[in-house]
């Protein structure tokens, strides 16, 4: 039998009930308690059922997203979600099947529970203001959990290629990252033979 060499200091044998004793200690353990909580593990389509909302700007149906709406893009975007575990999505599709929703529910996503650098490619500048303008910008301002991300345009960005503002093609979301549209100079370029 072993006999302690220490006596336990008093500091040690503190309760819980001794470190609320300041002013916002209950709200600090709150704070932190939610700090600590892992985040939901939501799919892109589940993140869209959730958070996503259509204006009458972008959409003919107005309202919450519903990708029963789309069965058929439940698959593709849970594919791009960071639990699954494909690691390309090739997708060959008519034109007005809803595939740039599921893209801009990605970037929504992406926005709200992942945020990191991502490039958008378009393949023209007009098309790059076109699709920040029309879907982009909706996208952001008719869900709630996304403005609260996104930082406002800063009128100090410099100008890109011209007279379109960076402001326009640059997105700055909770981290500090970057969300950038940009297009392929090289499908502007005609090649003679």
């Amino acid at each position: 039998m072993s006999v302690p060499n220490s006596k336990a200091s008093p500091r040690s044998a503190s309760t819980f009930a001794e470190t609320e004793t300041f002013d916002g200690a209950e709200d600090l353990l709150r704070s932190w308690g939610l700090g600590i909580r892992p985040d939901a593990d939501l799919t892109v389509s589940q993140w869209a059922d959730a958070h996503r909302m259509l204006g009458s700007r972008a959409s003919a149906e107005p309202g919450r997203y519903r990708t029963a709406r789309t069965p058929y893009m439940r698959e593709i975007m849970d594919a791009l979600s960071p639990s699954s575990v494909v690691q390309r999505v090739v997708f060959m599709k008519a034109a007005q099947v809803g595939a740039t929703e599921a893209g801009n529910n990605w970037i929504g996503f992406a926005i709200h529970q992942a945020p990191g650098p991502m490039l958008a490619v378009q393949p023209t500048v007009e098309l790059a203001k076109r699709n920040s303008r029309q879907r982009i910008d909706p996208l952001i301002e008719e869900s709630a959990a996304l403005r609260e991300r996104v930082k406002p345009a800063r009128s100090r960005d410099p100008p890109v290629s011209g007279k379109l503002s960076a402001a326009l093609l640059l997105l700055y979301f909770s981290g500090g990252r970057d969300r950038m549209m940009t297009w392929d100079i090289h499908r502007n370029v005609r090649l003679r033979c």
